[in-house]
């Protein structure tokens, strides 16, 4: 009698003799597509990088509080678009060099920084998404209490 107490995924394991995923050309050149859209992206993150910084060096030149808007401007946007910039970057040049060197260890290391990118910009959307329910909660509380300036 056969044994039907297996696990569901049991004939899923690592078969012997080697790699159980193949790339074929069609998926090599879909992943090549995309990595040649991820470098376009890294690019344009990268020039408006640029125009925070150009922004932010005319905003310090403004004055003393405008310095600090300024090097507020640079740390906090400048943090927030250069991390996912350098992700999308790094996924596109690794992949690329994966594809045509059939380098296994380029390929890991590319996936390794998409993962990075989608994971930062989870926990961005997320960081908003919380913001925005503070926001939210604290203008109810505003709107009914009914203080409201300018009122006698």
């Amino acid at each position: 009698m056969e044994d039907t107490n297996q696990p569901l995924d049991a004939d899923l394991g690592s078969r012997p003799g080697g790699q159980n995923l193949r790339f074929t050309e069609p998926v090599r050149s879909d992943l090549l597509e995309t990595s040649k859209w991820a470098m376009f992206f890294a690019v344009l993150i990268f020039i408006a990088l640029g125009f925070v910084l150009i922004g932010s060096l005319f905003v310090m030149a403004a004055g003393s509080s405008g310095a600090i808007v300024g090097i507020l401007m640079v740390i906090i946007y400048g943090g927030l678009m250069f991390f996912p910039g350098w992700y999308y970057y790094k996924f596109s040049t690794s992949t690329r060099q994966a594809l045509e060197h059939d380098n296994n260890m380029s390929l890991e290391e590319g996936f390794a920084n998409l993962k990075h990118f989608y994971r930062f910009i989870g926990i961005l959307i997320i960081v908003v998404i919380g913001l925005y329910v503070l926001f939210a909660v604290a203008g109810i509380a505003f709107l009914s209490s009914g203080n409201f300036p300018g009122q006698d």
